[in-house]
């Protein structure tokens, strides 16, 4: 206790917390039961925002998508179970005029047995191949030298593969339609290896950079061939026969994932009943952007996909048939840009928003506990009087 006229004394006078002496209050054993199933009560409701101030939301916004001047990655992850490796190329064309053709700087071709099982990577392969095979003695003692036919001889003036020719003739805008008259594809049997993969499957893994307008990837068979400002594409009596476009898409995505990110077409599987079957995807893309708490922001893309197939000739045409009528087999995905931006913004509540609503919890569920005691304990006391009114009656 204070003593009378301190400074105590005074700030005592300010206590709203009046304090009740021991020999004037009273436990009761409904008093206990509410007091505790208050404190689980209380325990629970605080857990509960706990986890919510530790939970992180994203808050999404649209805008306008101001951005010019983009390049985009098109990630692929595709299988195609009865189409031979050799047999596939891969080109891109945009509203810009841009074609690029034979984009396998950084998509790798795995070839698949018939049971879906891997066989070898086909690019390595064929290097692998080429390189263990010894150059033919060269004229005069000096090293060997083999022809270009023709064709634009690379840096070194000397085509010692048919790997070698092949690039040389596509400088010159030739078809490749008779490798077994040249020395270097007879040499390593490339008519043979090519046949050799018919009945394999192939899956296509990697990316390609492309600019972010309106365009189409193609995965066609045979390969395309630049003439002056065009390009064509071909389809050789050399290639395997017996192929279809029946796929099974592992990933498509534009750009780097994310959470929140959903990919429209991954996991669809289709299957080709003839030659000709042309399966076609037609996406919308619109951008994403994601920006996190501490501060680094990831930009990428989102999707949606609808489909269609062509081509529902017998499967007795035979593959140079449907690419002289212009029907030309293979997996299309055309891509729209929309000018809207997508932006997704992490969020977090604050320590003091947590312990606002911890206090309020508590001091809540507190002042109801001692309400619903009070009533309980005057009941109790109305009964215990009743009772004993009527035993003196």
């Amino acid at each position: 206790m204070a003593r009378p006229g301190s400074l105590a004394a005074r700030f005592q006078r300010f206590d709203a917390y009046a304090k009740t002496l021991d020999d004037f209050s009273i436990k009761t054993l409904s008093g206990g039961i509410i007091t505790i199933v208050a404190s689980i009560i209380i325990a629970l409701l605080v857990g509960h925002e706990f986890l919510a101030y530790r939970r992180v939301d994203m808050v999404a916004e649209l805008v306008v998508d101001s951005e010019r001047m983009e390049k985009m990655h098109i990630n692929l992850d595709v299988a195609f179970p009865r189409a031979p490796c050799m047999l596939l190329g891969l080109d891109v064309m945009d509203s810009s005029g841009e074609q690029q053709v034979n984009l396998f700087q950084h998509v790798t071709k795995t070839r698949l047995a018939k049971d879906g099982t891997v066989i070898a990577q086909d690019d390595s392969g064929k290097a692998a191949a080429a390189s263990a095979l010894p150059l033919p003695p060269g004229k005069d003692g000096k090293p060997y030298c083999g022809s270009c036919y023709g064709g634009v001889a690379p840096e070194g003036g000397c085509c010692n593969s048919c790997d070698d020719v092949h690039q040389a003739y596509k400088r010159r805008g030739w078809a490749f339609t008779d490798p077994d008259s040249i020395e270097q594809c007879v040499r390593e049997g490339y008519v043979k290896q090519m046949q050799a993969q018919a009945g394999e499957g192939c899956r296509m893994r990697g990316f390609i950079e492309v600019n972010k307008v309106t365009g189409n990837v193609q995965i066609l068979a045979g390969e395309s061939i630049k003439h002056g400002s065009e390009y064509m594409h071909t389809y050789y009596d050399y290639m395997p026969r017996d192929f279809d476009f029946s796929h099974t898409i592992h990933g498509l995505s534009f750009g780097e994932g994310f959470s929140a990110q959903t990919n429209a077409l991954d996991g669809v599987t289709k299957t080709a009943h003839s030659i000709q079957a042309q399966f076609q995807y037609f996406t919308k893309i619109v951008g994403s952007e994601v920006r996190y708490l501490n501060g680094s922001v990831l930009r990428s893309n989102q999707y949606s996909a609808t489909e269609f197939v062509k081509g529902d000739a017998s499967a007795s045409d035979s593959p140079r048939a449907v690419i002289t009528a212009k029907r030309t087999p293979g997996l299309f995905v055309m891509f729209d840009i929309s000018p809207m931006r997508v932006i997704y913004t992490e969020t977090k509540r604050s320590l003091g928003s947590f312990l606002t609503s911890a206090c309020a919890i508590v001091g809540g569920v507190f002042t109801v506990a001692r309400l619903v005691d009070g009533f309980v304990f005057r009941t109790e006391r109305a009964l215990q009087q009743k009772h004993e009114s009527g035993k003196l009656a």
